[in-house]
């Protein structure tokens, strides 16, 4: 059964909260605030330096309206990760398959500890469209998530889960009807610093791609990542829609993107299906930021 999870988006400049409850057979937003760092966070602070800026922005939002959830859970931007794509052997057991990507880790990021790191990995070949035995692996320091769960703690709140921004994002992958296992879809996250563009069959992707942040157009990067589906026999055409997430996105961008990607993209409205109070509902980042927090929402309602 749902009980009330609070989802935090967590990024270099801000902290973006969501908390959701489920009463009368509906999920309810209950909160919906977001703050800027007194000072930017990074990953590589030491410990006690990290929980300092991310209790002082969470204690902005909590002053105006405490939580009523006991349980939450973090979201990340990409720029928090060491994201790969490596070929893998299905014969490892798990503990072996990532000593294998803490080894590629060593070689890709040779000025990381390979061993300071939580991994996890999706394993593309599962997909009809990738036969490749490769995985895309997300991996993220060990020192930030002791620093989320002892901030987690010190607050009497259980830590459930860490993912990825984009990846908690597609949560609403299915907002709009049933799971087709066999549908393919684009998924792209705008971020601060460091957005992505994934390509996914059913649920799972079978592409994932960081895009270069120092690049001068995001169009330049988005249309080598699209040039890149034709090695996997795919075009524009071939996906049934294109979901757009992500930060301050403007009218004048999603309109250039639709002119780029084509009709069938979507903007993401992660509340559409929450039910909501009067002052939540009258709330400006409910009503205007919506896209902004589609990956604090999507962390929120993860109940699997």
């Amino acid at each position: 059964m749902f009980k009330n999870h609070t989802g935090i988006n967590l990024s270099e400049t801000k902290l973006q909260l969501i908390e959701i409850s489920y009463k009368d057979n509906s999920f309810y937003l209950e909160n919906i605030d977001q703050t800027i760092h007194t000072e930017n966070f990074n990953s590589s602070f030491s410990e006690d330096k990290m929980i300092d800026i991310l209790q002082s922005s969470f204690n902005k939002i909590v002053k105006k309206k405490p939580l009523s959830s006991q349980s939450i859970s973090f979201s990340l931007p990409n720029n928090f990760f060491r994201i790969f794509e490596v070929p893998y052997e299905d014969s490892l057991v798990k503990k072996d398959l990532h000593e294998h990507f803490r080894w590629e880790i060593s070689v890709l990021f040779p000025y990381c500890d390979k061993d300071n790191f939580f991994i996890q990995h999706i394993e593309i070949d599962k997909s009809r469209t990738r036969r490749e035995k490769k995985a895309i692996v997300f991996a993220v320091d060990k020192n930030l998530v002791t620093a989320i769960n002892k901030f987690s703690s010190r607050n009497s709140l259980v830590l459930k889960y860490i993912d990825n921004a984009h990846l908690a994002s597609n949560a609403f992958l299915y907002l709009n009807g049933e799971k087709n296992q066999n549908e393919i879809t684009l998924s792209i996250y705008i971020d601060e610093k460091s957005s992505s563009i994934s390509a996914m069959e059913g649920a799972s992707p079978f592409y994932f791609k960081v895009l270069d942040a120092s690049s001068q157009s995001i169009f330049e990067e988005l249309t080598e990542a699209v040039k890149k589906l034709d090695e996997f026999n795919l075009s524009l055409s071939d996906f049934s829609r294109i979901l757009l997430y992500g930060q301050d996105l403007t009218d004048e961008f999603e309109n250039k993107l639709k002119n780029f990607l084509g009709s069938n993209l979507i903007i993401i409205n992660p509340f559409e299906r929450l039910k909501a109070e009067d002052p939540i509902m009258n709330n400006p980042l409910h009503r205007i930021k919506f896209n902004s927090f589609t990956a604090a929402a999507g962390i929120a309602i993860r109940i699997v």
